[in-house]
């Protein structure tokens, strides 16, 4: 509901409430005028809190993917969940997987989630630097306060080589 509409509104009621109080001959018009004005007013401003917040929700999580930039891993696909409901799934282009390559991030997902603690699931299928094709779970919990999350995932090389890729989270949080 815009503004426009909400000045219409606290009109017609105006006019409706005087044209009942002019023929019932109330003399206290005035007053109550003001008081309906009052109660329209607060109620255009708490429509437009709500609207406000439906369109811009502070409440939104981000879940953003990487790659360590020169790392030699190459994703294919990743299927995400957020408190076992898949939210997210993208296949990879070879101009996708060379853009994360040299440090670019992909967003998987821009929900929102309400407060409380929260567990993510990614699936991740890649190719390890060796050219080698594997596919890990990892999971990682995060709490979720009324502030806007963003959660990333970073892929990198495991230079130990005990692992085809390591995966390393970090998250943060935004007022807008």
């Amino acid at each position: 509901m815009n503004k426009g509409y909400s000045l219409l509104l606290v009109g017609c009621l105006t006019a409706f409430t005087a044209s009942v109080a002019f023929a019932a001959g109330e003399s206290s018009l005035p007053s109550d005028l003001q008081d309906l004005k009052s109660e329209v007013l607060s109620l255009n401003r708490d429509v437009t809190q709500l609207e406000s917040e439906l369109l811009f929700p502070s409440s939104s999580t981000t879940v953003l993917m990487g790659v360590n930039a020169g790392s030699k891993i190459r994703l294919v696909d990743v299927k995400l969940s957020v408190d076992d409901q898949i939210v997210s799934y993208h296949a990879y282009s070879e101009q996708e997987t060379a853009a994360l390559g040299k440090g670019g991030l992909h967003r998987l997902f821009m929900g929102n989630v309400s407060s409380g603690a929260h567990t993510m699931q990614a699936v991740i299928t890649a190719y390890d630097s060796a050219g080698k094709d594997f596919q890990r779970t990892v999971n990682y919990s995060f709490s979720k306060n009324s502030l806007r999350k963003i959660v990333e995932i970073k892929a990198g090389d495991d230079n130990s080589k005990v692992q085809p890729a390591l995966f390393n989270f970090r998250e943060w949080e935004s007022k807008n």
